[in-house]
């Protein structure tokens, strides 16, 4: 586990070294560290960008799993890119009724689907994973007593908007799928230890966990931990059955509802959607000046920047796997790719940080808030601030949805730029595809 103190500073004097982002600055850091464990029942925790990807590196850790390659932990990168790698997704829906809009906009492979994609990583290990579900809360209980106890840490799946820690607004509670690493409970004192992509694990109440375990209720409180296994692990394979299924997940996605909203061909027609489509789904429409064009402008920066991915919609992380796979296979061409990537990253996060122009100062204002609330996050103890700071988010949106920011024709504007900017990230999209089905040949 990396020093809280020494992280944060390193992070810092990166960013001022180099100019990057946050995000960028952290990722590189993540990557660059060594984990070490403490002798406590986080004793492999580690701090992540994605979700899945964390809690699987950690529940491995713990049970002993190294790569072949470094006799380490295997890397973050690593086990994003042997489970698949990155994804696609577009969603945009419109409640007339209430007169809402919503976007949404995925980069993980089978982000969908948590589960499945746990499953399908664990089984290129033969790891059998050991998972429980239940639609009570003290079955719920028991079993979480019972996992840990038996095998150590485990997965929980939880509504994110019941965890006090993460200061969301109660409209978030519902939707907010998450899941973070459980590592101990203390029923004496009614709080549980656990992971949750911080730079340290946090201390959480068990009336919190149970809360956020029982809210989605679809998920049945569902838990899921590692069978006792001695993977013998053929890392190339590993490799290459990752880099084949992301290949294949951009043009056959297992997402059964609207496939082709999972399909690279998406961002075509996310982009066509954002200006001059006459259909009923342009934003033009749907997401008209006001709460509604706010809210969209404002998911277009979260979910690529903030919300799980590390940044540029997860694609620097696979170019940091694209990377580490080429030394694994002495494939240079893989080596290439990964910059490849790793452009398209920085393409993401221009987009995000265009959705919300800085020469506005409400927009301008706006980011600001995401990056220190994302930095506030990863310190995993400001809850406090952290909540002051939503404040100031949704007194912003507030402000936005009575008086917009931007005349008319700077909301056409900003549209025909994202625009502008969707086409242009489809086409660089389609030709790393074709690129990386050239590369796995």
């Amino acid at each position: 586990m990396t020093a809280q103190k020494h992280l944060k500073q390193r992070i810092r004097a990166r960013m001022a070294k180099t100019g990057e982002r946050y995000a960028a600055a952290r990722r590189y850091i993540l990557r660059t560290a060594v984990p070490t464990p403490h002798d406590s029942s986080a004793r492999w925790h580690m701090p992540g960008n994605v979700a899945a990807t964390t809690a699987l590196r950690v529940l491995l850790a713990h049970a002993g799993v190294r790569a072949p390659h470094t006799g380490e932990p295997f890397s973050e990168a690593m086990l994003f890119g042997i489970a698949g790698g990155i994804g696609i997704g577009v969603f945009s829906f419109y409640y007339q009724r209430e007169d809402i809009a919503t976007f949404y906009v995925a980069g993980r492979h089978q982000w969908h689907d948590d589960l499945a994609y746990l499953r399908d990583a664990l089984a290129g290990f033969a790891i059998e994973p050991v998972v429980m579900e239940t639609g009570g809360a003290s079955t719920a209980a028991r079993q979480l007593t019972e996992l840990l106890d038996q095998h150590g840490p485990c997965i929980a799946w939880v509504d994110m908007a019941k965890l006090h820690h993460r200061a969301l607004p109660s409209d978030w509670s519902g939707s907010a799928y998450h899941i973070i690493t459980v590592y101990s409970i203390n029923p004496a004192a009614g709080t549980a230890l656990i992971g949750d992509l911080a730079d340290q694990p946090i201390v959480i109440t068990l009336d919190d966990l149970a809360r956020a375990r029982a809210r989605i209720v679809k998920q049945r409180h569902r838990l899921l931990t590692l069978a006792p296994a001695d993977p013998q692990i053929d890392l190339a394979e590993l490799v290459r059955r990752g880099l084949q299924r992301c290949y294949q997940g951009l043009i056959e996605p297992s997402l059964t509802q609207a496939p082709n909203n999972a399909r690279l061909a998406v961002l075509r027609t996310w982009a066509e959607r954002m200006y001059g489509s006459q259909e009923k789904d342009r934003w033009e429409r749907i997401f008209q000046p006001g709460a509604n064009l706010w809210r969209g402008l404002n998911a277009i920066h979260g979910y690529i920047e903030h919300y799980g991915t590390g940044g540029g919609l997860c694609r620097p992380l696979f170019a940091d796997f694209l990377t580490e796979a080429a030394a694994v296979l002495q494939a240079p061409a893989l080596a290439a790719l990964g910059q490849q990537y790793a452009a398209l990253g920085r393409s993401w996060s221009e987009l995000a940080d265009a959705a919300l122009p800085d020469h506005v100062a409400a927009m301008r204002a706006t980011k600001q808030l995401h990056v220190r609330r994302t930095e506030l996050l990863h310190s995993g103890d400001a809850t406090a601030e952290l909540q002051a700071i939503e404040h100031e988010i949704t007194s912003l949106a507030q402000a936005a949805g009575e008086h917009f920011p931007l005349p008319e024709a700077g909301c056409t504007a900003l549209r025909a730029q994202l625009a502008q900017r969707i086409h242009a990230l489809h086409d660089a999209e389609v030709a790393a595809h074709a690129a990386l089905g050239q590369a796995i040949a």
